[in-house]
């Protein structure tokens, strides 16, 4: 019997719960460190960072999970040109926002963030350079290795962002460390992955690959910016110290990325290894529920806890000149129930490209004018909510869509009676947790172990007592080595 993708996914979900640990500190530490409007400049820096090294790859990254479990023959050219177009897209990064100072400073009008753009253009060049080494790894199966690049990427940055956050004081420290650590990051990938893979690629089929990225790489540049649209409008509406607020109420706890991205890449390679196999389309439905039931299980309650401690988290979390957020991180957990539908997986397995461009086409659209009446009519929780909408109104076209693609009802595209038990035993134990949060006069703490501790046994006790506890979760340490018993021979007729 294989493996769930619960049990492949667990090295990539250590390395990222280790890694999360590690930088976990990160934004705590420069929210105490850094005044709020230095704050608000990192996070700015960071948007904008980030937005680059998303969308200029074009997709070429993520290409390794299609072509080189298809073409294991040919796996170390796909990696080594893939290396090579990422370190040339990296100086591109730096060179684009270098010669965008102009804009930069017209949208974000913040003095200090346009003084310290040379130090933004360094570490966004660099991040890309370094982006596929562990996806290579993961790609050709060196999952175990793709884990420690994580750990130690994600370690090493946040301990350099931390140490210069600390030693000057000021958010040219942070650049500093930041830009440090990514550069070692790249310098290994690059001779990484050309020790193992070599240095040659192959012009037919970077073509290929190119052919196959591009229309992914185009939605990108489409779907990035309709990810950070509220926090691009908000970043121009407010000052830099009420974006700090804005930023930390729209804070993500790591356990959704620890989760979320290794169960949807192991998603990808299951769908395509289904299709290698000459399996039907309708085979790879019970892969996708049992990705959405393991997710699910872990972010619908998470949903619910976080909206219950949230007064009494940010501040903990923050300091309590951050009390403002509440009312924002309160709605941003619903971006974590969305979260439970691993459907860009689906997509990109079945080489959704064209459909996925017209979608963050409309998509965008729908955010603008979505986060812009929010922004007029309620102010930042508005922006953010009206881009939670559009999120949501994708989600639900992506689902009719991956129902067509697996020759399915759109009834029977989710597992709706066991996520309605999720949400019944979130709806049970968020009572319980909002009790233990106010009935003791404790640090903020212990009441937030004890309303933790609350909603983990009402819900782990609902859900245990009625049997709705998903397999991959029951049998998470012992799926591996009941996979590796020797098989039971037939019964006789």
């Amino acid at each position: 019997m294989p493996d769930s993708i619960l049990a492949r996914a667990r090295p990539l979900m250590a390395a990222r719960l280790a890694g999360a640990a590690l930088t976990f500190a990160v934004p705590l530490v420069l929210a105490r460190v850094l005044v709020p409007a230095s704050y608000g400049t990192f996070k700015q820096a960071w948007l904008v960072s980030q937005t680059l090294a998303l969308v200029l790859p074009l997709g070429l990254t993520q290409s390794l999970y299609y072509f080189v479990p298809r073409d294991p023959s040919r796996r170390d050219r796909y990696v080594a040109q893939t290396a090579w177009a990422l370190l040339a897209v990296g100086a591109a990064a730096a060179l684009l926002l270098l010669l965008a100072r102009p804009w930069v400073a017209a949208h974000f009008d913040n003095p200090e963030l346009t003084r310290n753009l040379p130090w933004v253009a360094a570490f966004t060049a660099f991040t890309v350079a370094g982006a596929p080494l562990d996806v290579a790894w993961n790609a050709t199966g060196r999952i175990g290795a793709a884990a420690l690049a994580r750990v130690a990427t994600e370690g090493g940055r946040g301990a350099a962002m931390v140490a210069g956050a600390l030693l000057w004081r000021s958010v040219e420290g942070v650049f500093a460390g930041i830009a440090l650590a990514t550069a070692v990051r790249a310098a290994l990938s690059l001779w990484l992955l050309a020790r193992r893979h070599g240095l040659r690629g192959d012009l037919a089929l970077l073509r290929r690959q190119v052919a196959y990225a591009l229309p992914f790489g185009l939605a990108f540049v489409l779907i990035v910016p309709q990810q950070q649209w509220h926090q691009y409008a908000v970043a121009a509406a407010v000052s830099a110290a009420a974006f700090a607020v804005y930023s930390v109420g729209t804070f993500q706890l790591p356990v959704v990325d620890v989760l979320y991205t290794p169960v949807s890449e192991l998603l990808q390679i299951g769908l395509a290894e289904h299709e290698g196999a000459g399996r039907p389309p309708r085979a790879g439905l019970a892969l996708f529920h049992e990705a959405v039931l393991q997710l699910s299980f872990a972010f619908v309650p998470l949903a619910g806890l976080l909206a219950v401690a949230a007064p009494v988290l940010v501040p903990f979390l923050f300091s309590p000149r951050y009390a403002a957020a509440v009312p924002i991180f309160r709605l941003a957990t619903g971006s974590v129930l969305l979260a439970a539908l691993p459907l860009d997986g689906v997509m990109r397995a079945r080489a959704q490209n064209r459909f996925m461009l017209a979608l963050s086409a409309a998509k965008l659209g729908a955010t603008a004018a979505l986060v812009a009446g929010g922004l007029a009519l309620l102010g930042p929780i508005g922006a953010l909510g009206g881009w939670i909408l559009a999120e949501a109104a994708a989600r639900a076209a992506m689902l009719a869509r991956t129902a067509a693609l697996f020759e399915a009802p759109l009834r029977q595209a989710l597992p709706v009676r066991a996520l309605a038990r999720q949400v019944g035993a979130t709806a049970v134990a968020a009572p319980a947790a909002w009790v233990a949060l106010n009935a003791l006069g404790a640090p903020p703490f212990f009441r937030l172990a004890a309303c933790g501790l609350a909603f983990a046994a009402a819900y782990l006790g609902v859900s245990w007592a009625f049997g709705w506890l998903p397999a991959g979760w029951v049998g998470l340490f012992r799926a591996r080595r009941a996979a590796r018993a020797p098989a039971a021979p037939p019964e006789s007729a």
